[in-house]
């Protein structure tokens, strides 16, 4: 049986950012590594995905057992079934490397063709009832529209920050990029370390110069644990060109 827990922690607070796969969650944590090592534990232990099949959780998980030096042993000892599953693809992460997908997010379903003022009462419909699954779909219907869109940029930007379904969360960036791109720094640098190749992928495109960035960018390159788009296109950036 899964373990899934969908009770999600606020999204401003570190048990939040870790369960959505947020790149906020990974810099909290290394803060303090300490004081994180409960939670990562218990982002393995527990399911927090909405959608096994999409929403990429194996390389984050592993990042943050590397980078923050947790001991392995709490990882190794969890229980047969869904839980020692996931921390044996954590665990077997560095020998075999990423996961493979078939494309990244929700696999590219079709933008939606409906009216601006239908797709605006639409995502505004989504975010009151809190139905998260799709309205990826609504933000690149919005897109289309470009600054005309501009009046969407709160919503789109509540769902990129709340979210469950990590895998739509690329849709949100995008779209904000489309409808209002002033102000999106801070997304793009966060985005380097979120969960999703693709949101990490548009902040190796779009992060802004700073020494920071320029590390993280070193950083992707050379981890032998991402996928090859996202350590191409960091190396696109750094100036270097791409593995091929």
């Amino acid at each position: 049986m899964t373990e899934r827990r969908y009770e999600y922690a606020p999204a401003g607070t570190l048990p939040g950012l870790l369960q959505r796969g947020r790149g906020l969650g990974a810099l909290m944590a290394a803060e303090d590594p300490a004081a994180a090592a409960g939670l990562v534990y218990g982002c393995l232990r527990w399911e927090w995905r909405w959608d096994r099949q999409t929403d990429e959780r194996a390389l984050y998980l592993a990042r943050l057992v590397r980078d923050l030096a947790l001991p392995l042993g709490p990882v190794a000892e969890l229980p047969e079934g869904d839980a020692r599953a996931r921390a044996d693809e954590v665990l077997e992460l560095p020998a075999r490397g990423p996961v493979r997908r078939d494309g990244h997010g929700d696999h590219g379903r079709d933008e939606d063709s409906r009216p601006l003022p239908v797709l605006l009462e639409e995502l505004e419909r989504c975010w009151v009832e809190r139905t998260w699954c799709g309205p990826a779909a609504l933000a690149r219907g919005l897109a289309r529209f470009g600054p005309e869109a501009g009046g969407a940029a709160s919503l789109l930007r509540r769902f990129w920050l709340w979210t469950p379904h990590s895998s739509e969360r690329p849709a949100y960036l995008e779209a904000l990029a489309a409808v209002a791109p002033a102000g999106l720094d801070e997304a793009y640098v966060e985005s380097l370390w979120d969960c999703e190749s693709g949101a990490r992928l548009l902040g190796v495109r779009h992060a802004p110069e700073r020494p920071e960035v320029g590390e993280r960018l070193v950083a992707l390159r050379d981890d032998p644990l991402e996928e090859t788009a996202v350590r191409d296109a960091a190396a696109v950036r750094l100036g270097g060109g791409g593995a091929g």
